[in-house]
């Protein structure tokens, strides 16, 4: 039986950048499509910047499996050469470890706590 899926996913693209904004709750058994539908939207848009808030998500995160979903990150996405994901500060011990796998596949991602500061620096490297 499929989990119920209960978290919402919504997307706009604001001078240039491409924004998401997750809400709700994961599960272990739900972060994989979760991040599987967060890339096809990014697939979807032709624009130079992502910026991804997941500060309204709910629910485990665990950093091998966070390494994994990183490294299935495909190439037509990678090549997107700036992405910000705005997490909740309780989150920022992930924060070098997102940044330097990412960067060993080949993408440029940037955490945030703060929304403001991520769209800042998106602005200032378009």
């Amino acid at each position: 039986m499929k989990e119920k899926i209960n978290y919402r996913l919504s997307s706009s693209v604001n001078e240039g950048i491409l924004e998401i904004v997750g809400t709700g709750e994961i599960t272990k058994n739900t972060i994989d499509r979760l991040h599987d539908e967060i890339i096809e939207i990014v697939k979807a848009e032709n624009t130079k910047a992502v910026l991804c808030d997941v500060r309204a998500l709910k629910g485990p995160e665990d950093i091998v499996a966070a390494y994994f979903r990183v490294r299935r990150i495909p190439p037509s996405v990678k090549g997107r050469p700036y992405a910000a994901v705005v997490a909740p500060p309780e989150n920022r011990a992930y924060q070098s470890f997102y940044e330097i796998t990412s960067v060993n596949v080949g993408h440029l991602v940037k955490f945030f706590t703060d929304i403001e500061a991520a769209r800042a620096w998106l602005k200032s490297m378009l």
